[in-house]
């Protein structure tokens, strides 16, 4: 039961054919397991495992066995694997892979006498290999639903009925509470539900059409992360690789961004997703929004880093200051897409030169910066360390490589990010750039 899916029906579903590839049956990677989402209460995980199961006793007498065909619609047909998979995404719930070998290595292990309702149960008869070949959920009073073979298909079986699943038995693994949203659900949380809302609404093409849902990969990220109240206004991979502060593949958190590239070794990313929690990995590819599990050797092989774009943590700032420079950034970030970059100032078109553009947003928040030249901006104010800077910092940038003549302003994020005019009009950019850090001059504070 270890599978290799050769439909043309699960192409779009499961396979990757933008790089030819198809999630294979492989040695377990040795990982460390989940930890437990805590702030998921019983009540909400057991509510959860019931849809689950009701999910699945649906589908007995309307699915049949196949391990070549995987068919979500009447007359279904899954492996054991995959019959899981479906019921999980039927009901909010994205496992991102439909092998046994990667199943087992999500959500923490739980001991066989210390099982709940919908807890993975894994079984091994293959005397070759190490990989489990047999996957079912555990539903209750001993007993666990699973797509058993072609003579059966779905059945609910009793854990002692048979040699079988006493003799096969190899682990069990709860992938409830730690696949669910924390609760009340982090921004982390949110980020992937959201993407995950759209995973078969969206098109993936090479331009972007928002009103049709129909995204370049950054587009769609750019797009996700701005419905959950992040804003990004990357245009590029390059774009989004520049963004945040660098985390480790350890350390990764739901809403990470992870790249890869096409090419092992190459730092230029092909591929962007969006990290859900336990392996998972949303992909925005010409397929559609995919899921996976980075514990694909492909995701392995190929990866370049991650970075963190958003922070859960409560500003420390004066709630005054914070007040402030929110609204001041929530004005600027509502001009993406709108103004645009021009050598004039003009409010009624939304055309500015880069010191016109922060200009014209302080100026909307009732802060007068005396003048539309970058220079005498950087008179205003008292002078910040970079080390110090707070949301709503002025930046200040020359644009010929360390030159001290300031040409050029943003405004301060947080997390290491600023937004600015650049002749690409209004974008978000890290600090940590090779350009901002070449170009780099000051720093002020105008917010009292």
């Amino acid at each position: 039961m270890n599978k290799r899916f050769l439909s043309t029906t699960l192409a779009l579903t499961i396979g990757f054919s933008s790089f030819g590839l198809v999630q294979t049956a492989m040695q377990p990677i040795q990982v460390e397991a989940a930890t437990t989402n805590a702030q998921n209460n019983a009540q909400a995980v057991a509510a959860k495992a019931d849809q689950l199961i009701q999910t699945g006793k649906s589908l007995m007498g309307q699915s049949t066995y196949s391990n070549t065909v995987y068919k979500p619609t009447y007359p279904y047909k899954f492996s054991c694997a995959s019959f899981l998979m479906y019921i999980f995404e039927k009901n909010g719930v994205d496992l991102g892979t439909y092998n046994e070998n990667y199943m087992i290595q999500q959500g923490t292990y739980v001991a066989r006498n210390q099982l709940q309702k919908g807890d993975l149960l894994f079984f091994k008869s293959k005397k070759t290999g190490t990989d489990p070949d047999h996957v079912g959920m555990y539903i209750g009073n001993n007993k666990m639903i699973h797509m058993a073979d072609s003579k059966q298909n779905i059945v609910i079986s009793d854990l002692n009925s048979k040699p079988y699943y006493t003799e096969n038995y190899v682990s069990a693994r709860r992938v409830l509470p730690t696949l669910l949203s924390a609760n009340p659900a982090t921004k982390g949380d949110k980020i992937v539900e959201n993407a995950l809302t759209y995973k078969n609404k969206a098109t993936i093409s090479s331009s972007t059409n928002e009103s049709s849902l129909r995204f370049t990969a950054p587009a769609f990220v750019d797009f996700v992360y701005r419905k959950s109240g992040v804003t990004l206004g990357a245009k590029t991979l390059t774009d989004l690789m520049n963004q945040g502060s660098t985390v480790a593949r350890a350390n990764l958190k739901k809403g990470d961004l992870v790249f890869f590239n096409s090419v092992a070794g190459s730092k230029n990313p092909s591929i962007v997703g969006i990290y859900a929690g336990d392996h998972r990995i949303i992909i925005p590819n010409s397929d559609g929004v995919m899921t996976r599990v980075l514990l694909v050797d492909y995701y392995k092989e190929h990866y370049i880093t991650a970075k963190r774009v958003f922070s859960d943590t409560p500003s420390v700032s004066a709630p005054s200051a914070n007040t402030s420079a929110d609204k001041i950034i929530a004005t600027a970030s509502g001009l993406t897409s709108k103004a645009k970059f021009g050598y004039t100032y003009n409010e009624s078109a939304l055309t500015f030169t880069s010191a016109g553009f922060t200009y014209y947003v302080f100026n909307k928040n009732g802060i007068d910066l005396k003048d539309k030249l970058a220079s005498k901006q950087a008179l205003v104010g008292t002078k910040v360390l970079k080390s110090q800077l707070q949301k709503g910092d002025l930046l200040f940038f020359s644009t010929n490589d360390g030159g001290a003549n300031i040409t050029q302003t943003g405004i301060y994020l947080g997390n290491n990010q600023y937004i600015s005019m650049t002749t690409n009009n209004v974008v978000k950019q890290n600090l940590s750039s090779t350009w901002a850090q070449k170009n780099y001059v000051t720093a002020r504070r105008v917010i009292k």
